[in-house]
């Protein structure tokens, strides 16, 4: 019933128009500029000289600058070419060295003087980025027209890329009206409006060097993460469970980089791939878990603390981390196929009590199905996961509102069957109704994207939670607000990821740069 939207066009009576260009060029814009950041970035030129390093950080800082005037903004957010407009300061050429895939550098110059097109243009051969969308000449016309925009009449015309039939705007409407959104959209007009929740009167009092900052401190954490990744050979680094700001990770993991050029030569592997390593406030008694393929390492502690616990990991340490996963993997693939269903760790379940469990399991199925069996796993075919909780959170196994299945380590398989049967046709019913709810709120997001020229709408995943239905009825009253205040909050908010998060929030700035809004917003 709802189609992906790759393209939207606005028609006014017999002239039609794209605001698609706009659109794809205000998110062309925010994926080159993350892209160009990283590549140039200073972290990543530690073996170069000093000169060079602040050439980098000087290209950084002044690019940032240069893509917060007002003429590459109206540039960014409009479709159409505006040839009068320049910055409110003169810049200069800037030098500065990009790292090619096959590691080798290459010196390159971008003058940031030049037009927004043309700055576009070197950014993208420089990194080889496909090349920016081009700009529509301005004509009188659409001049005229952009004047009255808020006062005719839009008509929408979406057409899909997958071979899905066409949709009118009226069509839309009509979903939204038939699932309720529209009645909860009128609903909330009438509530009375509260200045902490009100997307526009945040969006006008907004500082917009603070999303740039933290945009490039996000960047800056990025870039310091893949050094600290290379230079020890880390499958993955993962800092976000610590709750910090990008700022202050990169200097964490700057200290990580530090440990290593100071004490690389202390330590008893050349890497540490297949480990990764998280960064954890709560402290453990095995910081290598030979189990989950984990390094833990307190950010409160000192840097030699950190070298005795990677010191601690030599050769061995990954081949038994190997074997381990090895027989994890054979053990994993006998109770799927037993229970028909795809077996997950939960949060509270330890990587080896979860070892331990699979391992149990798959010898209680080998002993079943040696001496035979008439025990069925699930009795209708099901997407359900089963998810592997700790003894002591879940000594009873339960149906989750998802559709999964939670289960303790420390049931039988026999008791796990038995409740994968009993609960097999609600948990397909449930599953079914959250991939109608799921792509619902996917239809409401891409909607929202290209009318408002958004990077992306997403579900803020942490506490406290949103429903794909209330993000879903959120964004039907953003679709549905009249005229004048979508223009108003379309020129704020073109160019910028959105984020929909559960209820008690306020409107807010997310450590990404990402605009985060409740789902009760007004």
């Amino acid at each position: 019933m709802y189609h992906q939207t790759k393209f939207l066009f606005i028609s006014r009576t017999s002239t039609t128009f794209a605001i698609g260009s706009a659109t794809t060029r205000s998110g062309y814009v925010s994926r080159l500029r993350r892209a160009f950041l990283l590549r140039v970035h200073p972290d990543r030129f530690r073996a170069q000289s000093a000169d060079v390093r602040k050439d980098q950080a000087t290209l950084v800082q002044a690019l940032s600058d240069r893509m917060a005037e007002s003429d590459f903004l109206t540039f960014t957010a409009s479709s159409s070419f505006h040839p009068n407009d320049s910055p409110s300061r003169i810049y200069q050429s800037y030098p500065f060295l990009v790292e090619l895939k096959n590691g080798e550098f290459q010196k390159n110059s971008i003058q940031l003087n030049s037009s927004p097109q043309k700055i576009l243009e070197i950014m993208a051969s420089s990194i080889d980025f496909p090349p920016p969308p081009p700009p529509m000449p301005e004509t009188a016309e659409t001049l005229k027209r952009n004047k009255h925009q808020g006062s005719r009449s839009i008509q929408y015309s979406m057409h899909s890329m997958d071979g899905f039939a066409n949709a009118s705007r009226n069509d839309v409407d009509r979903l939204i009206w038939s699932a309720g959104w529209g009645a909860y959209a009128l609903h909330r007009r009438k509530r009375q409006q509260n200045l902490d929740t009100n997307l526009l009167h945040f969006l006008q009092n907004m500082n917009p060097n603070e999303i740039k900052e933290r945009k490039l401190n996000r960047i800056g954490a990025s870039a310091a993460a893949l050094v600290a990744r290379r230079a020890f050979q880390f499958s993955a680094v993962d800092g976000t469970g610590l709750g910090w700001s990008s700022e202050s990770l990169k200097i964490c993991l700057q200290r990580l980089t530090s440990l290593y050029d100071e004490h690389k030569s202390k330590l008893r592997t050349d890497n540490f791939y297949p480990f990764r390593l998280v960064l954890s406030s709560d402290e453990y008694h095995q910081k290598i878990d030979l189990h989950g393929g984990v390094i833990l390492l307190n950010p409160a502690a000192t840097s030699l603390q950190w070298l005795d616990t990677l010191a601690s990991v030599t050769d061995e340490s990954k081949r038994v981390l190997k074997r381990n996963r090895q027989l994890l993997e054979c053990n994993l693939a006998t109770v799927e196929d037993a229970l028909g269903a795809e077996v997950k760790k939960g949060h509270s379940c330890g990587s080896r009590e979860y070892h331990h469990c699979m391992k149990r399991l798959a010898n209680e199925q080998s002993a079943v199905g040696s001496e035979g069996s008439d025990e069925s796993s699930l009795s209708v075919a099901s997407n359900a996961t089963v998810v592997i909780e700790t003894e002591q959170a879940c000594r009873r196994g339960k149906l989750r509102k998802d559709g999964n299945f939670e289960v303790g380590a420390g049931m039988s398989m026999h008791q796990i069957r038995t409740l994968l049967s009993r609960y097999a046709n609600r948990s397909n019913e449930l599953i079914l109704e959250q991939t109608k709810e799921r792509d619902e709120s996917k239809a409401f997001a891409n909607r929202a994207t290209y009318e408002f020229g958004l990077q992306r709408v997403y579900k803020v995943g942490t506490a406290p939670m949103v429903s794909y239905e209330e993000m879903s009825q959120a964004l039907a009253y953003l679709l549905n607000k009249d005229e004048e205040e979508k223009n108003a909050i379309r020129n704020l908010l073109v160019g910028q990821i959105v984020g929909i998060t559960g209820r008690g929030q306020t409107c807010h700035v997310a450590d990404d740069g990402s605009v985060v809004v409740p789902c009760n917003f007004c």
